[in-house]
């Protein structure tokens, strides 16, 4: 019976982005997906500064780029598309990310490129392959598979799951995971169109809260254009599918041979989140661990930051560099952070819905309002891998370290996460002096030691500011701060700290 070290199920965008993953930290990866190919209409439209970031570690940021265009904003407006509360403007704005706060993109594009990657990786691709059973071992996981064409079984072992398989994941039926329903469950229709001329609409987001009919309208990336609509409990869903129902719903900002129909949906966005990230060896990650509304466009982004959270940590269990209890610190810094983006893409909604009710903006109550906008700045981590097993701010601890960035006449020429590579990071602007002892502990953990010039600070205003939270920082595969040095934390405090979490890990 043939080993892996990892297998994964489902090869969506983000199973597909977690195989490379794995297979950059020097795992050998089975990939099983039950279709033959990708899909080939769009779904997610949304990458964030964060997830080009996290492109980067696998060398796909290009793919994005090439295929998305900047998005200007959002605004909630009212039926007649005139603005109502507030407007978010995203224009030529970059983050501590080095990269622009959200870019749409369109999915089939990248998809296709991302999936020629992985068939010129070393990743085991299975496709038309169905996931049939899986036996949790104590030491390995057992996968039961049946080929869609032939109708064979066969069998292999890994050492960790990972069910990457979508909102009806089968993975997580087989375990047995449940959910918890957070009470947003509302159907709608989602239109895709292609424009056949000149695009006359805004570079903004809508959120359009009309009395009649709740809208979102997605400047995709061009010449692609997204709407989604609510469908009221007394309709019939079906008529939404009929091309004469989608031209009246987007009357009011297109004609009917502006544009041509290439997908009409009606789905039910759900506010769910899994009770278990993790049983035994295996783990849920993306959709199959929780599904959002899409009002907050970050559901593919959740998905991605739970791979690059669990990979380097797989990564270094497997090579026997830290304790296997190292994975119970998935769930615990990705639970909550996953239940904020669910909670708060249903506040977006509900925000709508009160905008649309109240005939004066101002009523609306201040707490769904600052529900609302609070969306669209996320959290830090909170408890976890970090020093002393809990987030501390004031070292820059649970939060992401800002990407160096070389800048010419105001524009990015260089993006330099490269310098921190695929491990941990030792960082300073100064030397750092270490005994023979922690340079050994830390070539171990194929730790890089990184200095800062001054001059490389001072013209980067993110970087600058958060250099006087520390003097050393302990950085970890993912960008987020293991911990830093200050007057009463000594670099020497950090690496003890990190040293007994190799022999166990402490999260309370």
């Amino acid at each position: 019976m043939k080993h892996y070290d990892v297998a994964i199920i489902g090869l969506g965008p983000v199973g597909s982005f977690t195989a490379l993953l794995l297979e950059k930290y020097g795992l050998n990866v089975l990939a099983i997906d039950k279709e033959k190919d990708i899909y080939q209409l769009p779904r997610a439209v949304t990458i964030s500064d964060q997830g080009f970031r996290m492109a980067q570690l696998v060398d796909i940021e290009e793919i994005y780029l090439n295929n998305s265009t900047e998005l200007g904003g959002m605004s909630f407006v009212d039926g007649n598309l005139d603005l109502i509360g507030g407007s978010i403007d995203l224009e030529g704005l970059i983050t501590a990310n080095g990269w622009p706060p959200s870019r749409m993109f369109h999915q089939p594009f990248t998809d296709k490129a991302i999936r020629e990657r992985l068939n010129d990786s070393k990743v085991t691709i299975l496709l038309e392959s169905e996931l049939k059973n899986i036996k949790n071992g104590e030491d390995r996981v057992e996968i039961h598979i049946k080929d869609a064409n032939s109708e064979e079984n066969s069998y292999c072992t890994c050492n960790y799951l990972i069910g990457s398989d979508g909102g009806s994941s089968e993975v997580r039926k087989l375990l047995k995971i449940t959910q918890k329903d957070l009470e947003y469950n509302r159907d709608w229709v989602v239109i895709d169109v292609e424009l056949n001329g000149k695009n006359r609409l805004s570079e903004k987001a809508l959120q359009v809260c009309d009395s009649e009919r709740l809208a979102t309208y997605i400047p995709a990336h061009l010449p692609y254009r997204r709407w989604e609509f609510i469908i009221h409990e007394h309709e019939d869903k079906r008529e939404f599918l009929d091309d004469k129902k989608v031209q009246g719903l987007i009357g009011k900002w297109l004609e009917p041979d502006e544009y041509k129909i290439i997908r009409k949906a009606v789905y039910q966005f759900h506010s769910v989140i899994a009770d278990n990230f993790r049983k035994g060896n295996c783990f849920l990650i993306g959709d199959a661990a929780h599904q959002a509304p899409p009002f907050m466009g970050e559901g593919m982004m959740s998905g991605y930051r739970d791979a690059v959270n669990l990979s380097w940590k797989i990564a270094l269990t497997i090579k026997n560099q830290l304790k296997e209890d190292l994975l119970d610190s998935y769930e615990i810094e990705r639970k909550p952070h996953s239940e904020f983006v669910v909670r708060n893409s249903a506040g977006i909604g509900e925000l709508m819905d009160a905008y649309a009710r109240f005939e004066n903006p101002s009523e609306v109550p201040k707490e769904l309002v600052q529900k609302g906008y609070g969306s669209f700045i996320l959290p830090d981590l909170n408890k976890g891998f970090f020093y002393g097993g809990k987030a501390d701010s004031s070292m820059g601890a649970g939060q992401i370290f800002p990407q160096p960035v070389e800048y010419i006449d105001n524009a990015i020429i260089e993006r330099m996460d490269k310098i921190f590579g695929k491990g941990f990071s030792l960082v300073s602007m100064d030397k750092i002096d270490l005994s023979l002892e922690d340079e050994n502990f830390l070539k171990e953990l194929e730790c890089n030691l990184v200095i800062l010039e001054d001059i490389f600070v001072a013209n980067n205003p993110w970087l600058k500011s958060f250099m006087q939270l520390g003097d050393v920082f302990v950085i970890r595969p993912d960008r987020y701060v293991y911990g830093s040095s200050n007057e009463s934390v000594t670099v020497q405090m950090l690496l003890e700290d990190l040293k007994k979490k190799v022999k166990g890990i402490n999260t309370d």
